[in-house]
């Protein structure tokens, strides 16, 4: 049973309201009465202890009153673009990416794209962030960006002004993606196409602007196989081979 709750707010002080969905999870779906405990975080990277107070149906007030620093982020930034599949899938992947502790996910507009992210789904992404992180105990959200092609993000801003490497999942790539794991301080944008792959003139033109292809192996994966097996191998997560 998890005790972990999202305050959409930064918290500060001894005191914290929730009136959100949270609050309804807590007193109608978790039935917690006042004197029970619960973790909470902000997104900042903090956890907080809290006591119940009050707990109305509407409206939950606690007492925040002890705070636990925030874990030190991974050395390399991760951002991953990846043309969403279909259905559930999606939901599938956003809760495995926020659990190997990818920095920010940015669903990708390709030729070939089978599912679009609308408002409705850019807002169903960030509830299902919340979720997996309640679920898996990490403070920090992973950032969902907006829909955008591989024209777009070859403009991305800088992070933390150093230039990120950016790769392109391809079959017939001379190089495994594990080999970006030389460059361990530069933040990484992946892109991995639709099943049915990048158009070629869309991954070409990828290339000619300084993508780096990048292989994941002679099997056919899916969409959302691809992206675990990228933030994986990369050691996001401490999981992979080339941890810093």
């Amino acid at each position: 049973m998890s005790r972990r709750f999202f305050a959409e707010h930064p918290i500060v002080g001894e005191t914290l309201v929730l009136s959100d969905e949270q609050a309804h999870h807590i007193a109608n779906v978790m039935r917690f009465k006042p004197g029970e405990q619960v973790v909470l975080f902000d997104g900042s990277g903090s956890e907080y202890s809290a006591e119940l107070e009050e707990v109305g149906k509407k409206k939950v007030t606690l007492r925040v009153f002890f705070a636990r620093q925030p874990v030190e982020p991974p050395a390399r930034r991760l951002t991953l673009a990846v043309a969403l599949p279909k259905g559930d899938r999606q939901k599938f992947l956003i809760e495995k990416l926020v659990e190997l502790g990818v920095s920010k996910f940015l669903p990708l507009k390709a030729v070939r794209s089978v599912s679009r992210a609308n408002e409705n789904v850019i807002m169903r992404m960030e509830k299902q962030v919340i979720e997996a992180c309640k679920q898996c105990g990490r403070n920090s959200l992973m950032q969902i960006g907006p829909e955008q092609s591989l024209a777009q993000l070859i403009t991305a801003p800088l992070v933390n002004e150093v230039k990120p490497i950016f790769a392109i999942a391809s079959p017939d790539a001379p190089t495994f993606v594990s080999k970006l794991c030389d460059q361990h301080e530069q933040p990484m944008v992946v892109a991995i196409g639709p099943e049915g792959g990048f158009e070629q003139q869309e991954f070409d033109k990828a290339v000619k602007s300084g993508w780096q292809p990048v292989s994941l192996g002679p099997a056919v994966l899916r969409i959302e196989t691809a992206a675990i097996a990228v933030a994986t191998l990369l050691g996001i997560g401490g999981l992979g081979s080339c941890r810093p």
